[in-house]
């Protein structure tokens, strides 16, 4: 089972296809849930799922604009990809319960 911030950094790597490197996963984080979290989160967290095998990574080319440094990039996994759908799944089934009271409705 992935945690709600695993849930996002997955999502934002399939959304930035083979794009998707550390400070571009926590530039769009920030910008969608409007909140600030440590970049060694992200980091950690990025570090933590490829060793699981949610994602793999790979370092781009070296580029002057970061004095020669690469870049590491990420992409999700097959095994990534169920943990999404399982985390789907698991939202959807709560939601069914709670989406009428939530905008207004009885829970009853």
């Amino acid at each position: 089972m992935i945690t709600k911030l695993e849930e996002q950094i997955l999502l934002t790597v399939v959304n930035f296809r083979d794009e998707a490197y550390g400070i571009k996963v926590y530039n769009h984080l920030e910008k969608i849930t409007g909140k600030k979290v440590a970049i060694g989160v992200i980091y950690f967290t990025l570090d933590r799922m490829t060793k699981r095998g949610l994602l793999s990574s790979w370092k781009g080319e070296p580029t002057s604009v970061r004095g020669g440094m690469r870049k590491k990039f990420y992409r999700i996994t097959e095994m990534g990809k169920k943990e999404l759908e399982r985390a789907k799944k698991i939202s959807d089934a709560l939601w069914d319960g709670a989406a009428e009271f939530v905008s207004g409705g009885s829970p009853d």
